[in-house]
């Protein structure tokens, strides 16, 4: 099981949340993007740079309780 672990670690890091909050955005503006393409063309840039700091946001506030805690 240890092998599996590690394995993980290497493949996506200490985290699951950074590649999956990545797809999200990325599925999220694909979506937007066909559904509304005005909105898309005056915010799109916008939504995607709140979606990313975000995303770090949570990554980091996420890694800093677990050093804390650990």
């Amino acid at each position: 099981m240890s092998v599996l672990r590690e394995l993980r670690k290497l493949v996506l890091g200490e985290t699951w949340v950074l590649p999956l909050g990545v797809a999200a955005l990325l599925a999220a503006s694909l979506i937007l993007r066909a559904v509304a393409p005005d909105l898309w063309e005056d915010a799109g840039g916008f939504l995607l740079l709140g979606g990313v700091v975000g995303l770090l946001a949570a990554v980091s506030a996420g890694s800093t309780s677990r050093r804390r805690s650990g």
